[in-house]
């Protein structure tokens, strides 16, 4: 089904940034140039597109200097939010913009702990979106003491809210026959499994992958949240089902739409969630990184050897598995020796009465 036009709008003018993102101005002949806001044909967009042709000035005021809306700006124009990655600078500006739409006048000098508690509580219900909050706040407050606009970061010492989670489902080996099933050789929906499943690698990292990452049966990378480089020899299924792929682009993952590769990590994880349902199976791409780091663990890999496989920069997430790990071990080595317990509560049979 072809899509349908979008609706063009009279003296907008479309921009590239050397960042590769796509913005709109509006213009009348060499008049004075406008940034539209928001997204193409938005709500946003619209109304400033009709304040400008109405002759109306629609350009943001500046906000007042030291209030938390004036911080944000500032930080997000300083050396350390350009140096992080185009994902989290996207992140952290999304969490701004919605902390300074109800905030954003609070001078930097009255928002305390107090303040930053109400903001966590107010996100009660998504304990997750208030953790993010207070994280992206104590990044703006650490950044804004040593830049002088702050005397101290109100958020250290405030609580954050606690989440009852075991994280991603990992998946089991009737999760993985039920895809292989649903799914047959030569599928888009295999090969991505395949790719998943024989690297570990993050969504992030796996819908990118193309020939140019393999060299000599090995796969080169950085890992997209870390930075940090990956060398995974190549596993002889995977090998052979790769051998077999020929899509004429530079990622191996295509969508079955357009055959076109996907657009970001989020659509390919769209996609696979789907390939997943239509298969029975309850969880996601990161059950099934989750799974291979539990059995190489079990297998008996080191922090190390986890670390250099999954891209962790720490040896935290890798002693999360190896621990539990352990913790099996020793278990089953424990239960084993209670079978010889002497102290058993159950009575050894009773030993037969030789007559003389």
């Amino acid at each position: 089904m072809e899509e349908m036009p979008r609706k063009r709008y009279q003296y907008v003018q479309r921009q590239t940034t050397r960042h590769g993102k796509v913005v709109w101005y509006f213009r009348i002949g060499e008049g004075k140039r406008t940034r539209l806001p928001g997204e193409y044909g938005s709500e946003e967009f619209i109304a400033a597109w009709k304040a400008l042709i109405s002759g109306e000035d629609c350009a943001p005021k500046a906000p007042s200097r030291h209030t938390l809306a004036w911080l944000s700006e500032k930080y997000q124009q300083s050396a350390a939010f350009k140096g992080l990655k185009a994902s989290t600078q996207a992140n952290r500006r999304n969490i701004l913009k919605a902390a300074c739409s109800t905030g954003g006048d609070l001078l930097i000098a009255h928002i305390t702990r107090v303040t930053i508690a109400a903001g966590r509580d107010r996100r009660a219900d998504t304990p997750h979106a208030a953790i993010n909050f207070m994280k992206v706040m104590g990044y703006l407050f650490e950044w804004a003491v040593d830049a002088g606009y702050a005397k101290e970061n109100p958020v250290r010492g405030v609580k954050r809210p606690k989440v009852k989670s075991d994280g991603f489902i990992p998946w089991t080996e009737e999760d993985v026959i039920a895809f292989y099933r649903a799914h047959g050789p030569g599928t888009q929906a295999r090969l991505a499994m395949e790719l998943i499943l024989f690297t570990g690698l993050r969504r992030g990292d796996v819908w990118k992958i193309g020939p140019q990452h393999i060299r000599d049966d090995v796969i080169e990378l950085k890992a997209g949240k870390t930075d940090t480089p990956l060398f995974i020899p190549l596993h002889p299924i995977l090998r052979e089902s790769l051998s077999k792929v020929s899509t004429g682009h530079l990622a191996y993952l295509i969508t079955p739409v357009h055959g076109r590769p996907f657009k970001s990590k989020e659509s390919f994880g769209n996609w696979f969630g789907k390939m997943c349902a239509a298969a029975g199976v309850g969880s996601r791409a990161h059950g099934i990184r989750k799974t291979v780091a539990q059995q190489l663990a079990e297998a008996g890999g080191s922090n190390a050897e986890l670390k250099a496989l999954f891209g962790w920069s720490t040896d935290a997430m890798a002693s999360l598995y190896t621990r539990d790990a352990d913790k099996r071990k020793l278990a089953k080595s424990a239960a084993t020796k209670l079978k010889e317990n002497v102290l058993s509560p159950h009575p050894r049979p009773a030993t037969p009465h030789l007559n003389k």
